[in-house]
């Protein structure tokens, strides 16, 4: 639930505050005015530089489509007329939300691009009545009379709207909250009346939403293991710098996991890892858990006493070896349930040992725990 309502926090806060400063866009100073109309145009830029640079072709395609408005087309709408823009975006947004990474020059991104921009020259057909479609007019759907293109404009609205909430509900993530705050934003530039820089305001924020996520997303690929979501090695380096004189480190390797690849394979080791990261990553006492590499795992403890911190790693240890993962057996052509084990050895700071001298100890006093008999552990 925490994770949910995080993943929408950022998105729905730069939403709010587009719309607050739209209010009170005219006390902005008149050389700042000026730039404003401006913003939107800049921003976007910016989103694609940033997308080019992460190689994030996803990205560009939102982009892209969000970008549409701000071409030299008439007008977006308003509460008599809703524009078709809106429909393709609420519907173009909803398939993007189901696409994979393919990443940013390739054919797959040139492909979606003709798939953008065959829709975008059909708005522009409809705005300059090269085409003409029962209902709408300049490409605007009259919302107070009855049509066949309003009731079509209204499901396909509504089913992409639902379909993106509970995208979001269930997958709990960003990329996801963004969308969704993204489509609501411009639904409310479509049906407020504004004037052409409060439009452009709250439009700036749409793009402002996708390069805040964009550099968190970055700083998620560098800091956090993908496979198993915990924060990786140079988070822990980084969380090792600020530490205190008086902390645990505990290093923790999964028992015989080169016998379970390869009695198993690799892809279920790698549902084990993530059995065994999520047990970690509820320890007590306030450890922090860390995938160090491979099969193997540190967990820092900051001002806490030796006692409970004994405590906190029996019970992470006993969490996993209680803990049932669903494996594919090739050999009997069917799904088992099996467990695995840990062993863990920690080491207390010392004012004669630096951050990665802890480390060290703790890895000598995890191969006593391997040595012991596994299954165990070994606290200094």
């Amino acid at each position: 639930m925490t994770s949910r309502f995080t993943s929408l926090f950022i998105p729905l806060v730069i939403a709010l505050l587009s719309l607050y400063l739209s209010v009170y866009v005219e006390k902005i100073p008149a050389v700042w005015l000026a730039l404003l109309e401006w913003l939107p145009y800049i921003f976007s830029s910016l989103v694609i530089l940033l997308a080019w640079h992460f190689n994030k072709g996803l990205i560009l395609m939102v982009c892209l489509i969000l970008m549409l408005p701000l071409l030299p087309i008439s007008s977006l709408g308003n509460q008599d007329n809703v524009s078709v823009y809106l429909l393709l975006t609420s519907l173009n947004l909803a398939l993007v939300s189901q696409l994979q990474e393919r990443g940013f020059l390739n054919r797959f991104a040139l492909n979606r691009i003709i798939f953008v921009a065959v829709q975008l020259l059909w708005c522009l057909a409809l705005s300059k009545a090269w085409v003409k479609i029962p209902g709408i007019s300049l490409y605007l759907i009259s919302i107070k009379s009855f049509s066949f293109a309003l009731v079509f404009f209204v499901l396909t609205f509504a089913i992409s709207l639902a379909f993106l909430a509970s995208k979001w509900w269930f997958k709990s993530d960003t990329f996801s909250g963004a969308i969704l705050v993204s489509l609501l934003l411009l639904t409310l530039i479509h049906f407020l009346s504004l004037s052409s820089k409060q439009a452009a305001l709250m439009h700036t924020g749409v793009f402002v939403i996708w390069c805040i996520y964009l550099l968190i997303d970055s700083h998620k690929m560098a800091y956090v293991d993908e496979l198993t979501q915990l924060p990786g090695r140079r988070a822990l380096n980084e969380r090792l710098l600020g530490l205190s004189k008086h902390y645990v480190i505990a290093m923790l390797d999964v028992d015989h996991f080169k016998k379970f690849n390869d009695t198993y394979g690799h892809d279920m080791g790698d549902l084990v890892l993530k059995s065994v990261a999520n047990s970690m990553d509820k320890v007590a006492s306030g450890g922090k858990a860390f995938r160090y590499g491979g099969e193997e795992f540190a967990i820092v403890f900051a001002h806490k006493k030796k006692e409970d911190i004994l405590a906190a790693l029996e019970g992470v240890r006993e969490s996993i070896a209680s803990e049932m993962v669903d494996v594919y057996d090739s050999k009997k052509d069917a799904y088992k349930g099996v467990s695995v084990t840990i062993s863990i050895g920690a080491a207390l700071s010392s004012s004669e040992r630096h951050a990665q001298d802890v480390i060290k100890h703790a890895d000598q006093l995890l191969y006593k725990a391997k040595k012991k008999g596994r299954n165990c552990v070994i606290l200094e």
